[in-house]
């Protein structure tokens, strides 16, 4: 598959996420009142969504006035984890999927505006997860690929249960660790960082923000549903 605008599908790789602290307001924080929403503009993200979001936005580092804006909403039963988006390439909605190791911001999807986004490597996150469920999981470490065959295809994959069986095959080897990210801290990385949704151990409420600087995707200012599995 040929690379988008975002370049080639790099040989060499540092996956990883910087801890920049925890987010006012959001440790205890009423869930319940905030607003998940889709590709929004900060402006759009600032005047819509709740208290916890415009605490998130607030921390934005200066020049970050045209990051796109996205929040995913959900109610948690044990045992089930949130991947704020579907993971799957052929378009079906996951319910309950496994989870797998991805990278922001659409696992799998490899056409359209969104597979752009996804080979769009000039991009900073910021990312933070709120909620008493358990948050997601850091593979972190250098991905080597002998070849650009073997990066085009670990890079712009078909399905995700192979890559997936390959990253957890590094941990398992000892070139990637996994490090649990901090619940309501706030995480600064780039493109090609990969995290893994963990089924919670409790019940609750998670919301997960990110804002993406860089992203050419168009600004829809998009409402999401509250999510209930």
């Amino acid at each position: 598959m040929a690379p988008a605008a975002g370049g080639e599908a790099p040989r060499r790789h540092l996956s990883q996420a910087h801890d920049l602290g925890p987010l006012p307001g959001a440790r205890g924080a009423d869930l319940a009142r905030e607003t998940p929403l889709f590709a929004a503009d900060v402006a759009f993200a600032r005047a819509h969504g709740g208290p916890v979001l415009r605490a998130f936005l607030a921390e934005l580092p200066r020049g970050w006035e045209d990051a796109v804006v996205d929040a995913s909403l959900a109610w948690l039963s044990p045992g089930l984890a949130l991947d704020p988006d579907d993971p799957l390439e052929d378009g079906r909605r996951p319910v309950r999927a496994a989870p797998v190791f991805r990278h922001e911001p659409f696992p799998g999807v490899t056409w359209g505006v969104r597979g752009a986004s996804n080979r769009w490597r000039a991009v900073a996150h910021r990312i933070c997860v709120v909620g008493d469920a358990t948050p997601p999981a850091l593979a972190e470490g250098w991905i080597d690929l002998p070849d650009v065959a073997a990066a085009e295809s670990f890079w712009w994959p078909t399905t995700l249960g192979a890559r997936d069986a390959q990253i957890r095959g590094w941990i398992d080897g000892g070139r990637l660790r996994v490090r649990p990210l901090t619940a309501g801290h706030v995480f600064a990385c780039g493109w090609g960082t990969f995290i893994c949704p963990r089924p919670t151990a409790q019940a609750g409420f998670q919301l997960w923000l990110r804002a993406t600087l860089g992203d050419p995707r168009p600004r829809v200012n998009g409402l999401r549903n509250l999510v209930a599995l």
